[in-house]
C-alpha cells in the first residue's frame, strides 16, 4: 500500500506579510546602495571636471598675460620711452607701457608689432589690476588718463593665491625681489600666479594654481 504525505498549501498561493516585508526591505537596501553609487559617481564627475576647467582656465590665463608682458618696454627707436610704469607693493597691479603699435586708440589695433616711436596709439598702456570685489583681473588702457581709459574683465574667479603669494612679484638682474614703485627702472624679471576657483557642486569649489616667469627681454638693454 502506497502512503501519501500531504503538504500544507499557502492560501491563494502567495507570500506571508513577513516574506514581503523582508523583501521590500533587501529592495530598499540595494535601490539605496544603487542611488548612493551615482550620486558619488556623479559628485566625483563634477569635482573632477571643476578642476580641470579651474586648472584650464589658470593656464591660459597665465599664458596670455605673460605673452602680452614679453612686450613690455618694446621701443625699437629708443624715444617712445616705454617700460614698467607703475607696480604696486601688494603685487596686485602692474602699468607697463610699449611702443607697438601705429593705429589710432579704439581701432582695431596691430596684429603685429609695428612701432612708430611714440606711445600715443592702440594698446600701447597695459594695466594689469585685481579687482577683489569682482574676483576678477582687469586689463586697463590708458589707465593714466581718464579720458581715453577702457578696461574689461579679463579673468573670473580669481581667489587669493596659497600662502598669499602676490598675483605678480618681480625681481632684479640680481634675483632680489622689488616691491618699491620708486625702484621699478630694476625690474628684469616678472612671476604671475593665478589661482582659478570653479563650482564643484554641493556649494563646494575647486582651485588650482598656475606660475609662470617671464623675462623683460626690452627692458635693461
Amino acid at each position: 500500500m502506497n502512503k501519501m504525505v500531504c503538504l500544507p498549501v499557502r492560501p491563494n498561493g502567495g507570500f506571508t506579510l513577513l516574506e514581503l516585508m523582508i523583501a521590500l526591505g533587501l529592495a530598499s537596501l540595494v535601490f539605496g546602495m544603487i542611488v548612493a553609487f551615482f550620486m558619488t559617481l556623479s559628485r566625483l564627475s563634477v569635482a573632477q571636471n571643476a578642476a580641470a576647467e579651474a586648472q584650464h582656465s589658470a593656464r591660459a590665463g597665465v599664458e596670455y598675460v605673460i605673452h602680452d608682458l614679453c612686450m613690455a618696454g618694446l621701443d625699437p627707436y629708443q624715444t617712445a620711452g616705454a617700460g614698467i610704469e607703475e607696480i604696486s607693493p601688494t603685487g596686485s597691479k602692474l602699468r607697463f607701457t610699449a611702443d607697438r603699435c601705429d593705429q589710432p586708440i579704439n581701432s582695431s589695433g596691430c596684429d603685429k608689432p609695428s612701432p612708430d616711436g611714440d606711445l600715443n596709439d592702440q594698446s600701447e598702456e597695459v594695466t594689469y589690476q585685481y579687482d577683489s570685489e569682482r574676483r576678477s583681473l582687469r586689463r586697463c588702457f590708458y589707465e593714466s588718463d581718464p579720458n581715453r581709459e577702457t578696461c574689461v574683465n579679463l579673468i573670473d574667479r580669481v581667489a587669493p593665491n596659497p600662502d598669499g603669494t602676490p598675483l605678480f612679484t618681480f625681481w632684479d638682474n640680481e634675483n632680489d625681489p622689488v616691491t618699491e614703485n620708486l625702484h621699478r627702472e630694476r625690474i628684469r624679471s616678472v612671476v604671475f600666479t593665478l589661482t582659478i576657483e570653479e563650482p564643484a557642486g554641493l556649494r563646494k569649489t575647486t582651485a588650482r594654481t598656475y606660475s609662470s616667469r617671464v623675462r623683460l627681454r626690452n627692458i635693461g638693454l
